[in-house]
């Protein structure tokens, strides 16, 4: 199961910078999705460190992509722990009202994955806050 999680974490995320594929992402989320934004840079953004149910984070994350110009995301890295997921990230964009370029690297989430849904998403700083989240603080560099 722990594999089937990577490969979901990596195609919700290749999937963000295609921007096709919205009803597919949303499909698999669980219909009572948590998503933490209190210690990512993006809590600066949201107005809101919570989102709870998939209405919720389906509007949010319609606010933030309105909000840009352009955004795109690389992925550093998955890392398989079980039932969660680490994905570490680069994130820019640019904003549409400012024209602001931003940037910010080697960020994180820790997804845990039940039955195939993402129950929860905690957005992160760095990849060790994530493995110190998950309990993992040994496969921290």
């Amino acid at each position: 199961m722990s594999q089937e999680n990577v490969e979901i974490v990596r195609w919700m995320l290749d999937a963000v910078n295609l921007r096709d594929r919205a009803a597919a992402v949303l499909a698999l989320y669980d219909p009572d999705v948590t998503m933490d934004f209190t210690h990512s840079p993006f809590a600066d953004f949201t107005g809101q460190g919570h989102f709870h149910g998939i209405d919720e984070v389906q509007t949010a994350f319609r606010d933030w992509y309105d909000a840009w110009e352009y955004v795109e995301t690389d992925v550093d890295e998955v890392i398989d722990i079980g039932e969660q997921v680490v994905s570490v990230f680069s994130y820019r964009g640019r904003g549409r009202g400012s024209g602001v370029e931003v940037e910010w690297e080697h960020m994180a989430g820790l997804w845990t994955i039940r039955g195939g849904k993402v129950v929860r998403v905690a957005w992160l700083r760095t990849r060790a806050q994530a493995l110190d989240l998950a309990g993992r603080r040994e496969e921290t560099r």
